[in-house]
């Protein structure tokens, strides 16, 4: 089904909660254009210097929300990334329509490459953004665990001291993590804005982040979540593993191992039983780790990748 008569506009704040129910029910349908779920979409619309007035757009027809493309603009590294959701009643004619208006504004901002993420299995949203120009560049592996199924090893003696992130910490935070994410793929620096308003979102706290210390200097941390609006899996709920860093000049030393332990122990202390996390494909070092704790291969994304000039 297409229809001709839908307008493409910008965002305004106070379709904030339609634009999110508009979201959980199309993910439910799973035939999402790009990876960003609808609790991603939500805590987006508030982070410090995005502006969704200006960088998200909404198809809508009478009045009905059938479509969104939000454009995260990353300044210091010139790129776009987009986040797509059309209503699979629309998907014929809706995401051209949504791309091109993302690709113009991103070649205003003059961002120099757009990147989004794509379920594996949506074989339309591929074909579109290959058909308008995107290709392939990256595999980005979901991975999960069943925490009643998993051998955590037991780590009384760890080599570096472990407790929770405590406030006004959260500049540490944010030099822990884009030491950890140097050179990266796709990695754009936090600034100590992003990771406040990030602890202070609902269902965050300073306890769900794990790090590590030498003296007063953090070596590794590991950030968990709880995954929210999800349907419950039996006799338990679903965590994720935010974010897990180790600063460069402490890998090899099992840092990782130990905030990865200590993350999913607060987790299954907080009732979860299914934990999930993302990682690229070609980051083999932590792939082992996670594994290593009996984390399998659940699903896989595809970034895509145009060049803006």
């Amino acid at each position: 089904m297409s229809d001709p008569h839908y307008i493409v506009r910008n965002y305004h704040p106070d379709d904030r909660d339609r634009l999110i129910q508009f979201a959980s029910e199309v993910e439910k349908l799973g035939e999402a254009c790009s990876c960003t779920s609808f609790q991603e979409l939500g805590e987006s619309l508030g982070l410090p210097n995005h502006f969704p007035e200006d960088n998200l757009f909404i198809a809508e027809i009478a009045g009905k929300i059938i479509g969104y493309m939000d454009v995260m603009p990353e300044l210091n590294i010139r790129r776009a990334v987009f986040s797509c959701m059309v209503h699979p009643e629309h998907k014929r004619d809706l995401p051209k329509s949504l791309i091109e208006r993302a690709l113009n504004h991103a070649k205003e901002l003059r961002l120099r490459v757009s990147h989004v993420n794509i379920p594996q299995e949506t074989g339309w949203a591929k074909r579109f953004f290959s058909k308008m120009g995107f290709s392939v560049v990256r595999r980005f592996l979901e991975l999960r665990l069943d925490l009643c199924k998993a051998h955590l090893p037991n780590l009384s003696k760890n080599t570096f001291p472990l407790r929770p992130l405590r406030k006004g910490e959260e500049e540490k935070l944010t030099q822990i993590q884009n030491r950890s994410f140097i050179n990266t793929w796709g990695f754009s620096p936090n600034t100590s804005e992003d990771i406040i308003y990030r602890i202070s979102l609902p269902h965050c706290s300073l306890e769900d982040i794990i790090l590590t210390f030498e003296v007063d200097q953090p070596t590794g941390y590991c950030w968990t979540k709880i995954n929210l609006g999800e349907d419950k899996v039996d006799n338990g709920g679903e965590g994720r593993i935010y974010m897990l860093g180790v600063d460069p000049d402490y890998r090899g030393k099992g840092v990782g191992m130990q905030v990865l332990v200590a993350g999913l122990s607060r987790l299954k202390g907080k009732g979860m039983r299914i934990v999930q996390l993302t990682v690229d494909s070609e980051n083999k070092a932590a792939l082992a780790l996670y594994r290593s704790i009996g984390f399998e291969v659940w699903k896989s994304s595809l970034w895509y990748e145009k060049k803006l000039g």
